[in-house]
C-alpha cells in the first residue's frame, strides 16, 4: 500500500513582518519582512497543552543581519524580575517570559504534500509571535558551526490577522490572494494547506 497525504523534509523560510493591531483586524505594517531565516537545519514548531507553537529554529545564520533581529525584537530586560503568565478566564493566555518583545507576524514555509487529494499542495503557518529572549545562545567549538538559537513564541490574535497575497509567493504552490487567519478560530496561529 502506499502513502497518501505525506509530506518529508520542510520548506527552509522563515520570515518575521511588523504588524498593526486594529481594533477589527491586524495587518502587515510592512510586506519587507525585518529577518529572513533560510538556513534551517530543523523547524519544529511544537505544541503545549493549551495549543500554543513554539517555533524553534535550528540554524546557521550568523550574520549581523541575524544578531541585529534578535537585539532589536528581543532585547534583554533591564530588570531581573520575570513577569507572570496570565491566564484570562476566558482562555487568553498572556506570556510572561516575552512580555517586553515586539510582536511580529511570522510565516514558516513547510514542505509539498505528496499523495491523495493535497498532493502537490505546500504547508505554511502564519500567526503572530514574540521572539523568545533565549534567542542568540551560542556554542563555539572547533569542529562545529555556530548555530546562534531562534525561538518564538505564538502569542494571541486579538483581531483576525490578514496575511496579503504580496508576501506569499514563496509560501505557496499556487497563486495565492490574501488569507486570513480568525482570531476566534486560530488564535495561536494557523497550519496553512495550500494557504487555503
Amino acid at each position: 500500500m502506499a502513502l497518501s497525504g505525506y509530506v518529508i523534509n520542510g520548506g527552509r523560510k522563515a520570515e518575521f513582518f511588523t504588524v498593526t493591531v486594529g481594533t477589527t483586524q491586524t495587518s502587515f505594517a510592512s510586506t519587507t519582512p525585518v529577518y529572513t531565516c533560510n538556513s534551517q537545519i530543523t523547524s519544529d514548531g511544537a505544541n503545549d497543552d493549551n495549543g500554543i507553537r513554539t517555533w524553534t529554529l535550528d540554524q546557521v545564520q550568523a550574520d549581523g543581519a541575524y544578531w541585529t533581529f534578535v537585539q532589536t525584537y528581543a532585547p534583554a530586560s533591564t530588570s531581573s524580575a520575570t513577569t507572570e503568565e496570565l491566564t484570562m478566564e476566558d482562555g487568553e493566555i498572556i506570556s510572561g517570559s516575552s512580555a517586553g518583545s515586539t510582536t511580529l507576524a511570522m510565516l514558516v514555509r513547510g514542505s509539498t504534500i505528496s499523495g491523495g487529494g493535497d498532493d502537490g499542495k505546500r504547508l505554511a503557518w502564519a500567526g503572530l509571535v514574540k521572539v523568545s529572549k533565549s534567542s542568540g545562545s551560542v556554542n563555539f567549538a572547533g569542529t562545529a558551526y555556530v548555530k546562534p538559537t531562534l525561538t518564538a513564541v505564538a502569542t494571541s490574535i486579538t483581531t483576525d490577522l490578514v496575511v496579503p497575497s504580496s508576501v506569499l509567493g514563496s509560501y505557496t504552490s499556487t497563486t495565492a490572494a490574501s488569507v486570513t487567519v480568525a482570531a476566534t478560530s486560530y488564535p495561536y496561529g494557523k497550519m496553512l494547506v495550500n494557504l487555503a
